[in-house]
């Protein structure tokens, strides 16, 4: 029975349950696609719990992590993707797909990701709500750039912000201010892994025909995919290793430029361009919890090692 509520407590255990679920149970998506939203904005209050009220004082010290995030995510990743993109794609709808993810921000699972991989969770934090801001400007800029149009709504852009990141840090505050916190904590992970899985079921299972259908179409799609996340993860590990950052850092600076608001960019391509512009945002998803599997692992793989025999 132990082992068995281990499972259910277990990161992986879970991300693994909500893919396999949405691939081959995920005709109740069209149900919990409402429950998204609220379950990123839980996730996310939960993960601001820890950090402390002091961060949030405008000072000197939010430069970094800003400018950190927007090269990280408009520059670097967003290359990545629309380079290899326009090598690799030449459906026209797949390569819309591939830069309406490179234009939009970093990934709100950003800062909880960070936080249950032992990152720097306000560095993360500040560099994500940089993100988002900067959007504001640079998304509609990548779109008129590469598509000839601007589709991003900054309004909409704004709501997100707001319901996601604003709202939620706003909810942690109240909470530690009432002392509601301290029997939260406790079962901060266990929150974070099942919110995660209803994100994640939501998602896979929307998408679920996809991955058994034309495989011969989204081979491209894999490689762009594939290189964007676990390939320029390792080179941003090593190079931030080579300057000599401290680890939680090197998690943070790396989740920033792999991880992209595909839920966004899914949202503007199936309203704007159609079911099949929507196919990359999809991919890229899938790829992103993969990829966070993988670190999980390493990291559950590391600790392991650290222990005293």
């Amino acid at each position: 029975m132990n082992r068995l509520i281990s499972c259910f407590r277990n990161r992986n255990f879970i991300f693994s349950l909500a893919i396999f679920c949405g691939l081959f149970l995920g005709k109740w998506a069209a149900v919990t696609k409402w429950a998204v939203l609220p379950a990123l904005a839980i996730v996310m209050t939960v993960s601001t719990l820890g950090i402390p009220g002091e961060f949030f004082r405008v000072n000197r010290s939010m430069t970094l992590p800003i400018l950190t995030g927007l090269l990280m995510n408009f520059v670097v990743q967003a290359g990545v993707l629309i380079g290899l993109g326009r090598v690799l794609i030449s459906d026209e709808m797949l390569w819309t797909g591939i830069v309406l993810v490179a234009s939009v921000p970093p990934a709100v699972a950003v800062i909880p990701f960070t936080g249950l991989l032992g990152g720097d969770t306000a560095f993360s934090l500040m560099a994500t709500i940089g993100g988002y801001l900067g959007g504001l400007v640079i998304t509609p800029l990548i779109c008129l750039t590469f598509l000839g149009t601007t589709i991003i709504d900054p309004v909409k852009v704004l709501i997100i912000l707001g319901q996601l990141v604003i709202a939620p840090i706003v909810a942690s505050r109240i909470l530690i201010f009432l002392g509601a916190d301290r029997p939260i904590l406790p079962h901060k992970g266990t929150i974070t892994n099942w919110g995660f899985f209803v994100v994640i079921y939501t998602i896979i299972g929307l998408n679920r025909k996809v991955f058994f259908n034309d495989l011969d179409v989204i081979a491209p799609l894999l490689v762009v995919c594939l290189s964007s996340t676990f390939l320029l993860g390792a080179l941003t590990d090593f190079v931030s290793g080579r300057l000599g950052l401290d680890p939680a850092r090197r998690i943070s600076i790396k989740l920033l430029g792999t991880l992209k608001n595909a839920g966004t960019a899914a949202g503007i391509a199936l309203v704007l361009f159609g079911k099949k512009a929507a196919l990359p945002a999809a991919i890229v998803t899938t790829f992103m919890i993969i990829y966070f599997m993988w670190l999980s692992m390493r990291k559950h793989l590391g600790d392991k090692r650290r222990e005293p025999s």
